[in-house]
């Protein structure tokens, strides 16, 4: 970037420093043979800090077992690293401020921070990462420079930052602007605050994971992914954002849809929690698990409206138009367009131009939902049990029907026995966990709900012994009572016998 400018920011004598203790914490934690007795005398002697800290390390954050009352136990039973977090922590807000003025949105800015701060420290937990604290302080640190350049540059920035929709199109816009943008700028100044370089190359990088450096790219992967978590925390129609949630959860660290979710909800409820012990205005963070439900209510939407690029659309377009043929809960095909949707894909599959899978899931245990929960806990499930085929079975070209109250198929043209298998048993795989997210007062649902998948495919194997598409329909109703006599939630495929010579 311009280096000019860049010193310009940097000399700003409006720029926020850190307060003498954070600053002594810095040099003592940095000698490898740091004394805790003096460590945490240092602390003590700020007493409002020491006090935020114990409120902090006794909140369910952290779940100790035993309540903390002094910084030595702190230091005990956390460590070093989560003691030095919240020091920096609380000193970052102090130095930067909450009160929005001159154009600059401070409940926007720490809600990023603190949401991406707790989703980093959770993400490194669960990947069994060792960066856990340094997610947490790059995840606070890491629009450092949007501070810096709102407070060196006043209205020409405030400018550049109402040009913008979204905080991915900020660092385009700052360096069509500037020729420089806040991430390089922020690193520049955690440096000037000789931060080490564990949290200085993350904040540089933090909305370039893949670029930075193989020595901090963990920590900057679980500060991207948290920003994620972010969007999807804000997002007035969070469908989307949680898709490219999932994508670039299990792009960068492999994380899946199950552990997303309850990434969303733990880092939703956890940001609350700590941003009152911040001081932070947590007035407009919603229920994470209302964002996730109202996520799967715009799902359903979208795929009832929408048009899939795909073999199934196009072939089967006059089985997907209008409302007349759709089950009313769910919006998906019914019985009858269900069969009319076998019927048309099958002569192609019969005659040999492709595979043609079906899949039906059955669901047992709804009766009893119904009987002890009513029939929102049931609907709760059923609309659940759609997202979740919606998921799998969206993105390869199939259309999901719900056949009755207890059922659903899947038309899956093109696909091989194989691939509707595996997505077949991921659903099973992914019910079960599922039903404590759509049903969560309903502690009695995992003993009682299961599901239960039957597959079957014509393909140049079968076509002999499928001549028809109610057989082939039959086939899947077999596959079914099959994986319920293998004691259910798994998926089983029906494969004809070849006839004897």
């Amino acid at each position: 970037m311009d280096s000019e400018l860049l010193q310009d920011i940097l000399s700003c004598s409006s720029l926020p420093s850190l307060p003498a203790v954070a600053v002594r914490v810095l040099e003592l934690t940095s000698d490898p043979d740091v004394r805790m007795d003096e460590l945490a005398s240092t602390i003590q002697a700020d007493q409002a800090l020491a006090a935020k800290i114990l409120r902090t390390v006794n909140s369910s954050f952290y779940g100790l077992r035993k309540r903390c009352t002094s910084i030595d136990k702190a230091l005990v039973l956390l460590g070093l690293g989560p003691v030095k977090s919240l020091v920096l922590g609380f000193s970052l807000v102090t130095a930067v401020g909450k009160d929005d003025a001159d154009g600059f949105d401070f409940v926007d800015y720490w809600r990023r921070g603190l949401e991406t701060a707790v989703s980093g420290k959770l993400l490194a937990d669960h990947c069994s990462l060792y960066c856990a604290d340094e997610a947490f302080l790059a995840g606070l640190f890491q629009d450092i420079g949007m501070v810096a350049m709102h407070r060196a540059l006043g209205q020409r920035y405030n400018e550049v930052l109402a040009s913008v929709a979204r905080h991915a199109d900020l660092t385009r816009a700052e360096i069509k602007a500037f020729e420089g943008h806040h991430a390089e700028i922020g690193a520049a100044l955690a440096e000037s605050w000789h931060l080490p370089p564990d949290l200085v190359v993350p904040v540089k990088f933090h909305d370039r994971p893949t670029a930075c450096p193989t020595e901090y790219s963990m920590t900057a992967r679980c500060v991207a992914v948290g920003n994620l978590v972010h969007e999807v925390l804000i997002a007035e129609e969070p469908t989307e954002a949680l898709r490219e949630l999932y994508q670039r959860a299990e792009r960068l660290l492999n994380l899946n849809e199950e552990g997303v979710d309850r990434l969303v909800r733990e880092a939703g409820e956890a940001a609350r929690e700590l941003g009152s012990l911040f001081e932070l205005d947590t007035s407009t963070m919603p229920n994470p698990k209302d964002v996730l439900a109202k996520a799967d209510r715009q799902l359903i939407k979208m795929a009832r409206e929408r048009q899939i690029e795909s073999f199934a659309v196009r072939e089967l377009s006059g089985v997907l138009s209008g409302d007349k043929g759709r089950d009313a809960l769910t919006g998906l095909l019914d019985r009858e367009s269900f069969g009319k949707a076998v019927r048309k894909a099958f002569p192609k599959a019969s005659e040999g131009e492709i595979d043609l899978s079906l899949v039906q899931f059955a669901v047992d245990g709804l009766s009893d939902i119904l009987s002890r929960h009513g029939q929102q806990a049931q609907d709760e499930l059923v609309l659940g049990a759609t997202v979740l085929l919606l998921r799998v079975f969206e993105p390869m070209g199939g259309i999901v029907a719900r056949v009755n109250d207890t059922d659903f198929a899947v038309v899956l043209p093109g696909t091989n026995r194989r691939s509707a298998s595996d997505a077949a048993q991921a659903v099973c795989d992914q019910f079960g966990p599922g039903l404590e997210r759509w049903l969560p007062d309903a502690t009695d649902a995992g003993r009682s709900v299961h599901i239960n998948a039957g597959v079957a495919t014509i393909d140049a194997e079968t076509a002999g012994a499928f001549i028809t598409p109610d057989l082939l329909v039959a086939a899947t109703s077999r596959a079914v009572q099959a994986a319920r006599g293998a004691g259910g939630a798994c998926a089983r495929v029906f494969v004809p016998r070849s006839k004897a010579a």
